[in-house]
């Protein structure tokens, strides 16, 4: 082959190659929305966060430590799944589960308190569960997450604003980010490789929090002794799992085998535990989601759907006071009047 023929064959391949990169790029480009983003480009989060003057915090409405005698305190501790970040106070599963216990009329005080923090793990609940005894709590609802083994030596109060995702969406820089941004094809593929990468990394982040020792051993250390104080003060205690909103809650979820886990340890300490996942089962994360993409904490809805669960496996218990307990349940609300009795075990109506 002649030079002249060589560099005749290396053209046309080049040219060949330029022409179905910018078929690949034509193709890519109308697949893929024009706007690439880590979340929605509306926001239906609060315009502004409220509370009482009197509240000594974000969790809850103000309360007095020292219970009004008869009232029927229940105390919820948990995490930040608890205290619910970038929502209302009154639309977290403690404030709609204190609105169906006093829907009955009964004349008593009912208070369902929010002790949650976002950021704690089971190690920092053991106060927690200490300080609601001393205040009264006739239950104590132990909110479970599913990271709760995660051993911090420091005392944390909340979630650092803005901060960043290990496992979030991709964030390009520099001079490959600028390229990523008009070459399509470039971003689509780093994306897809950024995404199987982090996909990866967040199962096997939770997978090894419950198979390693140094994570594992603590957290069912704390866990004894936090079930050990409730038990030693004979407040009736009772737990509740749930999932976790970064994947798809269906036959897929990854972490079936770290809620059975936590199930063994709460029957080997002899507390009830309620595990939800299975009310979320089949609705889009999107639906769950309280920011859409870029924060996996449950929304109001997530948060409506968990109390209403709550309530009914407590009910079913026997651990709600029979003159709490809800007597009129309605399987629709189309009216004011005349709807149609709920029957238990009854699944929510489909959407129309």
């Amino acid at each position: 082959m002649t030079a002249r023929s060589l560099i005749a064959t290396t053209l046309a391949s080049l040219f060949g190659t330029i022409v179905a990169l910018g078929a690949l790029e034509i193709v890519v480009r109308i697949a893929m929305p024009s706007k690439q983003s880590q979340g929605p480009s509306w926001s239906d989060r609060p315009i502004f966060y409220f509370r009482s003057p009197a509240a000594p915090s974000m969790q809850d409405y103000p309360y007095s430590p020292q219970k009004e005698a008869g009232a029927f305190r229940v105390a919820v501790v948990g995490d930040s799944f608890t205290f619910a970040p970038y929502m209302q106070f009154t639309d977290t599963f403690p404030n709609k589960l204190e609105q169906m216990l006093r829907v009955s009329g009964a004349p008593r005080k009912v208070e369902v308190l929010n002790y949650g923090v976002p950021a704690y793990s089971t190690s920092h609940e053991v106060e927690v569960v200490k300080n609601a005894i001393a205040e009264g709590a006739d239950l104590i609802i132990l909110q479970i997450t599913l990271n709760d083994p995660e051993v911090k030596h420091h005392k944390p109060s909340g979630i650092t604003e803005n901060m960043q995702d290990k496992f979030g969406g991709m964030q390009l820089t520099g001079f490959v980010g600028w390229l990523a941004k008009y070459w399509k094809t470039l971003s689509f593929v780093l994306t897809r490789l950024h995404n199987t990468k982090t996909h990866r990394a967040y199962i096997e982040y939770f997978n090894d929090l419950y198979e390693n020792p140094r994570s594992w051993k603590p957290f069912v250390s704390s866990m004894t002794e936090l079930v050990k104080t409730a038990k030693t003060a004979k407040v009736p205690m009772v737990s509740v799992v749930f999932p976790l909103f970064g994947l798809p809650m269906d036959e897929r979820y990854p972490f079936y085998p770290l809620h059975k886990k936590v199930d063994d340890l709460m029957t080997s300490l002899d507390v009830p535990l309620l595990d939800v996942s299975d009310i979320y089962k089949g609705i889009p994360l999107d639906h769950l989601q309280v920011i859409p993409g870029v924060d996996r904490h449950p929304n109001e809805i997530a948060h409506r759907m968990a109390a209403e669960r709550i309530y009914l496996w407590l009910e079913e218990r026997k651990l709600v006071p029979e003159d709490l307990i809800i007597k009129e349940k309605f399987a629709t609300r189309l009216g004011v009047t005349g709807q149609r009795p709920w029957t238990p075990g009854e699944p929510p109506q489909p959407n129309p």
